[in-house]
């Protein structure tokens, strides 16, 4: 886990950030007290980490999101409890940021926070999306989200993935275009993301960073029944 206090989860539309957030929320629970998981997804109404809060709190980890009407609206509507989790230092706070330059604006608003505070900022690359399958869309869609964000990218997560359909091949795949953005920007890749499905299949020790397994909270049921 890194030692810096503010996690920020952006991506391509598609990349399953969400997932990835929600993942390494629960993970940082098992080491600290305080965990936050703010949803900034202004993007995406359906697969945003406020879908999966009930499983995360039964977890310990606080989530954050608009309260009423709000939680289910597609606007940028934020919570004020963003504030409290962010001034408060015994908190670790990650961010579940919407999808590209889009989404990425809403973090201007606390963008002095970042300044005072260490963050990271993590961005998820999926290259079976349609705009990251090769590095000059991965570098173009970073480009926007550092601009919109005013915030630097600082790590790359390697999260390639067909969804349900995900093959230890695909992965195999989509690793050299990724290491390829990782060399070219200097922006190192902190580990790569795999459904736990394959746990038994893939080689941890074929690739240069981590690889955590993950869990995937806001899977629908009709993909549940179909592996």
């Amino acid at each position: 886990m890194s030692d810096k206090r503010i996690q920020i989860f952006t991506g391509a539309y598609g990349s399953g950030k969400t997932e990835v957030s929600m993942n390494f929320a629960v993970d940082l629970k098992k080491e600290h007290e305080k965990v936050a998981l703010v949803d900034l997804d202004i993007v995406n109404p359906y697969f945003r980490s406020r879908e999966a809060a009930g499983p995360l709190r039964e977890k310990g980890v606080e989530v954050i999101f608009p309260a009423g009407v709000l939680a289910t609206a597609d606007l940028p509507a934020l919570s004020p409890h963003i504030l409290r989790v962010l001034q408060n230092q015994q908190y670790q706070v990650v961010f579940d940021v919407g999808g590209d330059d889009v989404g990425a604006v809403a973090l201007g608003r606390f963008n002095s926070y970042f300044k005072e505070d260490q963050y990271d900022m993590n961005f998820v690359v999926n290259t079976n999306r349609p705009f990251t399958r090769d590095v000059m869309g991965i570098e173009k869609i970073i480009n926007k989200v550092m601009k919109s964000s005013r915030l630097k990218v600082t790590h790359l997560i390697a999260n390639i993935n067909l969804c349900n359909e995900t093959t230890v091949e695909d992965i195999m795949k989509g690793y050299p275009i990724i290491k390829e953005v990782s060399s070219k920007l200097k922006v190192p890749i902190k580990y790569l993301a795999v459904e736990e499905s394959l746990k038994d299949e893939l080689d941890p020790n074929a690739f240069d960073e981590p690889v955590r397994f993950i869990h995937l909270y806001n899977r629908p049921d009709w993909l549940k029944r179909m592996r």
